[in-house]
C-alpha cells in the first residue's frame, strides 16, 4: 500500500483534478461497459461511444465554470470505458490465432502512446493561439471524424444468444457493487493516498 501511495503521490504531482475525474470515471465503469458490449454489440456501443465522446468533449469547451469542467469530464471518462471494450473485442473477434492478430493487437497498443502525443500537441497548439476551449474543439472534431469513417470501416460482429434472455440474466446487484467497489478504490488511491505523509 505505501509503495502504491508513493506512486499516487509522484503521478499526482504531474497530474490535474481534469485527469482524476476522467480517470476515476473510466476506471469504475470499464467493466460495465465490456458487459454491455457483449448485450448490445460491439459495433453499435463503439459509435455510440465515439458520437457520446465528441458531444462531450464540444460541450467542455463552452463549460460556464471549473465545477460543470468537473462533471463533464466525468462523462469523457464514461466514454472512454464505453469505447476501449467493443475495440478490444472486435479485434479479437475479427483476427483469428496468429501472426496477424499479433500484428493488429500491436497497433492497437501503438496507437495509445501516439494518440496521447499527437493529441497533447494538438491540443497545445490549440491552447497556444486561441485557448484552452480550442482544444476541446479539436478533440470533438476527432472524434466525430473517427465516428463517420467507423460506420463503414468497422466490421459488424453477430451477437450471440437472445437479448431478452442475456438481459434477464444481467447481474445487476454485481454490477452495481463492482462499480461502487472500482470508484472507492480509484478514489482511494487517487485522493487519500495523495494527502498521506
Amino acid at each position: 500500500m505505501g509503495i502504491c501511495c508513493h506512486r499516487v503521490r509522484s503521478i499526482h504531482a504531474f497530474s490535474n483534478p481534469l485527469l482524476t475525474y476522467t480517470s476515476l470515471a473510466s476506471g469504475s465503469f470499464m467493466l460495465f461497459f465490456g458487459k454491455t458490449a457483449d448485450l448490445f454489440g460491439c459495433k453499435l456501443q463503439l459509435l455510440s461511444g465515439m458520437a457520446f465522446l465528441s458531444a462531450t468533449s464540444l460541450a467542455t469547451a463552452f463549460a460556464p465554470n471549473p465545477t460543470a469542467m468537473n462533471v463533464l469530464c466525468g462523462f469523457l471518462g464514461l466514454g472512454t470505458a464505453a469505447v476501449s471494450p467493443p475495440a478490444i473485442g472486435t479485434l479479437f473477434a475479427t483476427y483469428p490465432e496468429g501472426r496477424r492478430r499479433n500484428k493488429a493487437t500491436g497497433a492497437l497498443g501503438t496507437g495509445n502512446p501516439i494518440g496521447f502525443i499527437l493529441g497533447s500537441v494538438s491540443s497545445g497548439v490549440a491552447t497556444k493561439y486561441y485557448s484552452w476551449r480550442a482544444s476541446f474543439i479539436v478533440i470533438a472534431i476527432f472524434f466525430g471524424l473517427i465516428t463517420v469513417s467507423s460506420i463503414w470501416t468497422m466490421p459488424s460482429i453477430p451477437r450471440s444468444g437472445s437479448l431478452r434472455a442475456e438481459v434477464r440474466r444481467f447481474d445487476y446487484l454485481g454490477t452495481v457493487l463492482t462499480v461502487v467497489g472500482m470508484a472507492l478504490v480509484s478514489a482511494g488511491l487517487t485522493f487519500v493516498c495523495s494527502h498521506l505523509p
